[in-house]
Order: C-alpha cells, then structure tokens, then sequence
C-alpha cells in the first residue's frame, strides 16, 4: 500500500509517500480501504516532533479515516465487506489501508462524504469533551470559542450552537462570515482587537461562562481573566508554538517553558476557591490510551450527524503526494474547517 511517511522529524519536506506492507487483520479486526484522512494540529506537531504521544520515524501519522471495510476479521459482527464506514486510528491512518478494532469503527451516513466523514472523528469529539463533558454548556451560556474558523473550532460552533448557547469567536477577519454562518455571534478579529477587551465591552464587564482555547500560554493569562463566577477554561492545544512555516524552534521551546508557571499566580488552590472558576486540559490522545477508545464520546454525535444537524466542513484536500503542501496549509492558517488527505 502507498502511505504517507514521516521519515524524520523536521518541515513538511520531511514527509514522503512511499511503499509499506498492508497491515495485517487479526481477530476482532477490519481493514478500511481508505478514501479520505483527515489532517490534524497534532499531526503538525508530530511532524515537527512536539508531540511525545506519536510514534518515532520513520512512522505513518494520521488520526481518522473514512473509507469502506475491506476486510472483515475473525470473530467480528455486526459489520461487513464495502461499508462505509468512519474511524479514529490514533496514528497509521494516512495510508491507502489502515487496520482498526471493528468495534471503533461508525457508520458513515450516505449523504456524508468520505471527505467530510475524514472531518468528523477527531474535531467533533474534541469540541464534544471541551465544551460538555469538561464545560458543561447549557442553554443560554456565553461561550468563547478561539480558532473558530478551524476544524475543531467550526465543530464547537455547531455543537454550542445546537445546545442553545451564545457563541464569541475569534478568527481572523476574513473569516467572519464563514464563521456567523455557523452560529457565532460575536465574531473578534484576533488579529486586530484584544480579545479580552472585547469580551468584556460586550458582556458589560461580566465575562463569558466556558472559553475553549487551543492556542498556548499567551491566551491562557487573558482567558482565565474574563471567565465569570462558575466559569470553566478548557486548554486543549499549543498552537503558538507553530509559525506559518510549520515549525518554529525558538516559539516552540518559549511556549513550552512558560506553559508550567504561564497562569500563575492566578491559578493557586486559594484564589481558585475564592475566584470560583474552573481549569481543564484536555488531550484526546491520553484520553484515548486511558479508556482504550472514544466512543463515550463520539457515540452522543451520531444522531445529530445523522439528522443533517452536525455537517463537517472541509477546507480543501490534497492527495498524499502534496501532504508537505497539505502541512503548510494548515501552518498558514489559510484553512476554513478541516484539511484532508486523499490516496489520489
């Protein structure tokens, strides 16, 4: 089979298609012919070789898939040969075939598209975990949602948006109508405004009741500052640490540096009683090694992919053989919702 291989950590030169041996199926297993991988922040950082959980290279990267059952391996049920199916890989998906425990594996609804399908897994169930079962966002909540023009930031749009709540975005200006399509009513332009100013002018000083945030230490300090009482931060990412040419050395090491002590002295068990607000970090992948899957929190987003009320966007695709480009996409943040990967 063809993959995409990271051959070293370094830019997105460091990527290369080349000839692997087809995984093989084992009992409880399915190989998916794969017709879409997504791209996620994670992968970028991998690439560059700032994310400890990835394997070591030479190694195929790659999140989620959509594609259709290939092979159906013993002892499996329930499933069979040319369904369309999505699936999280936890890495090794960015290839022609990819095996998975049929037991992870979703149905793709028909009027999904293997790309949108690569869109849905990895963004969805990230924003899911942010924003319910860490934020707990309810009805009428103010929520700031960074990066929303993003795959995991559109996904929490829709999600906020279904729950009945008010959404803050922050995007570049180009962005805004994209994203006040998807329920954002405060669009800030980060690149101009301070978000935390206007957060404040337009909450009357209050604060919002959740913020999610994937950017790094910089935004942490200010969030944490307009969180009302009963207000939650959930940091999930380190985006600062990456510039537009996909690896950054010295921003990296700084974010990493500064992260420990980044928040400090807000945070301390005192001021956290007094204060009444809430931290959370969240990483999908040691969520994923700690329960085994993500299906507790995958399982609650099918109905509503189903029903047309959850619909993936999909920035552009790029075949494996332009995965370097695909790479510097995202690094320039030209994208508006997901980057996928595609065999040919």
């Amino acid at each position: 089979m063809k993959a995409v291989v990271l051959t070293d950590t370094g830019g997105p030169d460091v990527l290369r298609v080349q000839e692997w041996p087809d995984p093989q199926v084992g009992p409880g297993d399915v190989r998916i012919a794969v017709r879409a991988a997504g791209l996620n922040f994670a992968d970028t950082m991998a690439r560059a070789g700032f994310y400890p959980g990835a394997p070591k290279p030479p190694c195929v990267l790659g999140y989620e898939v959509a594609g259709e059952i290939e092979t159906v391996g013993p002892d499996v049920q329930n499933v069979q040969a040319g369904q369309r199916v999505i699936a999280p890989t936890r890495f090794w998906g960015q290839a022609e075939l990819v095996t998975v425990k049929a037991g992870s594996v979703l149905p793709l609804p028909d009027h999904v598209s293997f790309e949108k399908g690569a869109a849905f897994c990895v963004n969805y169930a990230t924003a899911y975990a942010a924003l319910i079962i860490m934020g707990g966002l309810r009805p009428g909540n103010q929520v700031l949602i960074h990066a929303a023009a993003g795959g995991v930031g559109i996904a929490a749009t829709q999600i906020a948006r279904n729950t009945g709540a008010e959404i803050f975005g922050t995007a570049s200006q180009a962005k805004h109508e994209a994203i006040r399509a998807h329920g954002v009513r405060h669009a800030i332009d980060y690149r101009t405004e301070d978000f935390a100013a206007e957060v404040r002018r337009l909450t009357d000083g209050v604060g919002v009741d959740l913020i999610i945030d994937p950017m790094g230490p910089t935004s942490f300090r200010k969030d944490y500052r307009i969180l009302r009482p009963g207000g939650r931060l959930i940091m999930y990412g380190l985006s600062e640490a990456m510039d537009e040419g996909g690896r950054n050395i010295t921003r990296a090491v700084s974010s990493l540096l500064r992260l420990p002590t980044a928040t400090m002295p807000w945070w301390n068990g005192a001021r956290l009683l007094n204060q009444n607000r809430g931290v959370f970090g969240l990483n999908l992948l040691s969520w994923w090694n700690r329960d085994g899957d993500i299906d507790r929190i995958t399982a609650p987003l099918m109905s509503d992919l189903e029903a047309g009320r959850l619909e993936p966007v999909v920035a552009t695709s790029f075949p494996f053989i332009r995965a370097g480009e695909a790479h510097r996409y995202l690094a320039e943040r030209r994208n508006i919702g997901k980057v996928v990967l595609v065999p040919s």
